[in-house]
């Protein structure tokens, strides 16, 4: 179906990104209209994800250049589903944010970046050109190389040189490896790209420059043994950047691997050997540092590492119950990344504990204590919590995939999950009161969008049966490559 529909999430936070700029110094206008924007752009997504449940996909030519020479903007089930979840989490970590941001870091346009990043995530999901791809990239770094900045303290100075030069490197590598797939293909379409890959005889240069490609989208996915730039650029800002961070910009790369596996490097061996094994090695490097780690952030973003491993061997098994289970653990684990990040900082907030600390905190604050272990429960993959459904089908469409080892890895790694997590609930929320420790109450309202995160993935859990077929539509895009190749470059309507 042609609609306009797909631009709106990239154009309401662009637009208003421009209007808060002009209210640099009015911190309530700001906080406004960046509301404002936040819920325009999670109200269409619904919409939107109507029609795609409707229509298959919304198509946008944009200046009406048809495809392949213009550049397009798709929605169909797999982006759509990330547009909304991702839009979900702006919306909470804004409401946090009210409550924790300082007045000198909303003075230096943190509102403006948020919004930026909003355009760069969004669009980067949406976009159907692959050098848009990187353009959008390249916007959602920009803005968070403002927000990591923001408020500038040694530790951020620091931590922003690995995370700057880390993705400079990656954005090179990015425009070398798309100039040399437009000389064999010729266009930057991703549909007409993978058409024409479908029908040539020999593959071997493009699985060469889709190595390079999928290496790229590790990087900027962090997985091993790409992801050291990470423990310091998301522990270092503010605790409403970490969440966004973590919860999103590392999803960007894992959705580019989907996009791109599925359309241009479908049935190589070779590519699906080179994830499975970055997939499995980063599940081990992830469980051993959450482990051993005490500082809080650290164990939080070490399983961030860990399930990034586990949806890339989701992804290469590209059967029917491996990448559905990827895309509802991705969901999921958007949400409670996010969520679990909510709950460090309201750790460091109300005690100032950053590393494991008997504290006693489930005495005077039992709601964010029990919160935390429900999500401790989901991400461990408990029955019949959210990250359950999804990470039974990882290992299904593994065993059917004859990969009984890394099936084995990603079941073990729920043990470790659970096992890293609840040290954090046994030592600080759950241990005796430490009687030395001054307590700071927590801000009215805080915890609105932290139970909101927890509810919203609890009910994904509970009726998964339900959502099943319009995650089993959104994964057949993938699948059958043959499909959205004929809905963009010929139906479309």
């Amino acid at each position: 179906m042609h609609s306009n529909l797909p631009v709106i999430p990239i154009f309401i936070p662009l637009l208003f990104a421009a209007i808060t700029i002009l209210f640099r110094k009015r911190i309530g206008m700001q906080r406004f209209l960046t509301f404002v924007a936040t819920i325009l752009t999670f109200g269409f997504s619904i919409y939107n994800i109507y029609l795609v449940n409707k229509h298959k996909i919304l198509i946008l030519e944009m200046g009406n250049w048809m495809s392949p020479f213009g550049i397009t903007l798709t929605l169909d089930g797999l982006n759509s589903i990330l547009v909304t979840t991702s839009s979900v989490v702006f919306l909470a970590t804004l409401f946090y944010s009210f409550k924790t941001i300082d007045k000198i870091r909303e003075l230096s346009f943190f509102y403006p970046g948020f919004l930026l990043i909003m355009v760069g995530v969004n669009g980067a999901f949406i976009t159907g050109d692959i050098f848009n791809l990187f353009v959008f990239y390249e916007i959602l770094l920009m803005a968070s190389y403002l927000l990591l900045l923001v408020g500038i303290n040694k530790e951020q100075l620091k931590s922003s040189i690995s995370y700057v030069l880390m993705n400079v490197f990656a954005g090179s590598l990015f425009v070398i490896s798309i100039g040399y797939l437009y000389t064999i293909v010729g266009s930057l379409n991703m549909a007409y790209i993978s058409q024409t890959i479908a029908n040539m005889n020999d593959r071997r240069s493009i699985y060469l420059v889709g190595a390079v490609m999928i290496f790229v989208f590790c990087m900027k996915g962090a997985l091993f043994p790409l992801f050291t730039w990470m423990n310091r650029s998301y522990a270092a800002p503010p605790i409403a950047v970490s969440v966004i961070f973590a919860a999103l910009l590392t999803k960007v790369g894992l959705y580019s691997i989907i996009r791109t596996y599925g359309l241009f490097y479908y049935g190589s061996s070779f590519i699906k050997s080179y994830l499975l094994i970055l997939g499995a090695i980063s599940i081990i490097a992830g469980c051993i540092g959450a482990i051993y780690q005490k500082n809080l952030k650290q164990i939080v973003i070490f399983n961030i590492v860990i399930s990034l491993g586990v949806m890339v061997c989701g992804t290469a098994t590209l059967n029917i119950f491996g990448v559905k289970g990827a895309l509802f653990y991705v969901v999921n684990d958007i949400l409670l990344k996010a969520a679990l990040f909510i709950v460090v900082g309201l750790i460091i907030y109300v005690s100032g504990v950053k590393a494991l600390k008997k504290c006693g905190l489930i005495n005077k604050y039992p709601l964010l204590a029990w919160t935390y272990f429900i999500i401790v429960l989901s991400l461990a993959g408990v029955p019949p919590f959210s990250g359950f459904y999804g990470k039974a089908l990882i290992i299904r469409g593994l065993v059917l995939d004859n990969n009984i080892f890394i099936a084995v890895l990603v079941a073990g790694s729920g043990l470790v999950v659970f096992y890293s997590l609840i040290k954090i609930f046994l030592n600080i929320f759950y241990d005796n009161i430490n009687k030395s420790l001054i307590l700071t109450a927590l801000p009215k309202g805080i915890l609105i969008p932290l139970v909101s995160l927890v509810a919203i993935a609890f009910i994904i859990g509970i009726y998964s049966n339900q959502l099943d077929s319009f995650f089993e539509q959104a994964v057949q895009m993938i699948l059958k490559p043959e499909q959205y190749i004929d809905l963009v470059l010929k139906k479309g309507a």
